[in-house]
């Protein structure tokens, strides 16, 4: 039901009503029934403003258009809950220039009830992350995830404001949230980055969690989870291996895998998601019968933010300063381009860019290095003309840190050949020249000009994510880095702070 406005509140109850009263066989009229609604976002990344899809189409979502519509919504029905499912404030400049806190300060200027954290909600390490904690008005929920060993609900310091589950009473109903973060957190980030932060399996946790709200009797069971729809499980989002291993839940609201999913049912549990970076809102309708309390009626829908919807003057004028220099940030000139620089993978460019650019940032720090393995996350060449801070925020939108490490010829060639069943990648070995035959045989591996020996070591750079594995589509990296004699060192290097400065220092690219 995408795209439903909700205008006609007293219809979607009484529709509720009707379907609870023809299968339960109780009473139609619409006054012995009570609905409360569970609004939903998820997968903001710090977009407050209008945004693109990943088709390109234009002037859609933001956190300002979702504000309009849960204000509305609540203007509609007395009885609301609000939540979000994770990956809240990783993916602007805005945001970033703030290190989150403009999000949570839009988070409490809603009144959220409750968000749960998602992976990206790490990437800044856990200085940032225990400050957003603090920030937050609301509880944080993650029922898997353990601090320093401790389990959420009975952590340490700000980690305390991590909890399983909560209780939230509206229109004389009990309804319980429980948070769940999807296990790929190893895999993607380092255990640096994750600061003591680890996990347990997520139906192990919600069901400890369904068993521990048995003596408190809520009236319905909320699921919010950074885990979303896949056709199939996967490792990073297992709803139906925890929703079988668990059952108990009403309904589950779905993040992470950047879906719109209005409606669909898992295992008996109505499940919703909406979408990414605001560009849908959701809404959860659950109707309860007055005199029994029991649960009659679920609805769920999600909602396009397209340019039918305002944008909220209050986010706005809370979050001006922030999106004013950060729009300035990102317009800033900081070279020229004199060419088109290509990245195509006969001769990508940009990929030469990106690793000249890290080596000398590795030096500038003292470390000396003789390769870097890395991609162009597909985001295309560099036009000529002016390059912008904007520019290297396309190249580069994550905040990965250089990881650098000793490996053997050998390992080498075993993580090239593993990175080439990786389709649509392409990542390289710079400046080594690597060559493999249909067969898969080595027909060529040179460094520098010279065939490579067999018994050599190399120093490389890595980005972060790639060296926990790159979301588990090269374990075989990740084990190499892992070995003590590898050395693995996560250095404080940015690589879209190397790319800039490297840019800043040749002025001119030809």
């Amino acid at each position: 039901m995408s795209g439903t406005n909700f205008s006609r509140r007293s219809f979607l109850s009484c529709a509720a009503a009707w379907a609870g009263s023809q299968v339960t066989g109780l009473r139609s009229n619409p006054e012995d029934f009570r609905t409360v609604s569970i609004l939903h976002t998820t997968d903001l990344h710090g977009h407050i403003l209008p945004t693109r899809n990943y088709d390109g189409v234009e002037n859609l979502g933001g956190f300002a258009r979702c504000a309009t519509m849960i204000r509305n919504w609540r203007r509609q029905t007395p009885h609301t809950l609000l939540i979000d499912n994770g990956d809240v404030y990783q993916g602007t400049a805005a945001s970033h220039s703030t290190r989150g806190e403009l999000m949570m300060r839009m988070f409490n200027r809603l009144g959220y009830d409750a968000w749960t954290l998602g992976n990206h909600d790490f990437d800044w390490g856990p200085q940032v992350l225990r400050a957003n904690l603090a920030h937050s008005q609301s509880p944080v929920l993650g029922a898997n995830l353990t601090f320093d060993g401790k389990p959420a609900g009975s952590a340490d310091g700000e980690w305390r404001k991590v909890v399983p589950w909560i209780i939230r009473e509206t229109g004389g109903f009990r309804i319980a949230i429980i948070g769940v973060v999807t296990p790929g957190l190893p895999f993607w980030l380092s255990p640096e980055t994750l600061g003591g932060a680890g996990l347990l399996p997520p139906g192990d946790a919600l069901k400890r969690c369904l068993d521990e709200l048995r003596a408190e009797k809520p009236d319905a069971i909320v699921v919010s989870s950074h885990m979303g729809w896949r056709q199939q499980d996967d490792f990073a989002n297992p709803l139906r291996e925890m929703l079988r291993t668990a059952p108990g839940a009403d309904v589950l609201l779905a993040g992470h895998s950047h879906q719109d999913q209005p409606s669909w049912n898992l295992e008996g549990v109505l499940c919703s998601q909406a979408s990414y970076h605001g560009i849908h809102c959701g809404r959860v309708d659950l109707t309860f019968d007055l005199q029994s309390r029991k649960l009659v009626g679920r609805i769920a829908s999600t909602v396009l933010m397209d340019a039918s919807h305002e944008t909220d003057p209050a986010v706005l004028e809370a979050a001006d300063p922030e999106l004013k220099s950060s729009s300035e940030l990102l317009a800033r000139n900081i070279g020229h381009a004199t060419r088109e620089f290509s990245a195509d993978p006969r001769n990508n460019e940009v990929l030469d860019l990106l690793c000249q650019c890290f080596r000398e940032a590795l030096e500038r720090e003292g470390t000396k290095v003789h390769g870097v393995f890395h991609g162009t996350f597909g985001t295309g060449s560099l036009p000529a003309g002016d390059i912008t801070i904007a520019d290297c925020w396309r190249m580069l939108p994550y905040e990965n840190l250089l990881v650098t490490a000793e490996i053997g010829a050998s390992e080498i060639l075993e993580i090239f050949k593993e990175e080439r069943e990786n389709r649509g990648s392409d990542r390289v070995f710079w400046p080594f020249d690597i060559q493999m035959s249909r067969s898969k045989e080595i027909v060529r591996f040179d460094h520098q000009g010279a065939p490579v020996d067999p018994d050599a070591r190399f120093t490389i750079a890595f980005n972060s994510y790639d060296s926990q594995s790159g979301g588990r589509s090269m374990m075989r990296l990740r084990e190499i880095l892992m070995q003590p004699q590898a050395k693995r060192r996560v250095t404080g290097i940015d690589t879209r702070g190397a790319l800039i400065d490297g840019i800043l220092n040749r002025k001119t690219l030809s």
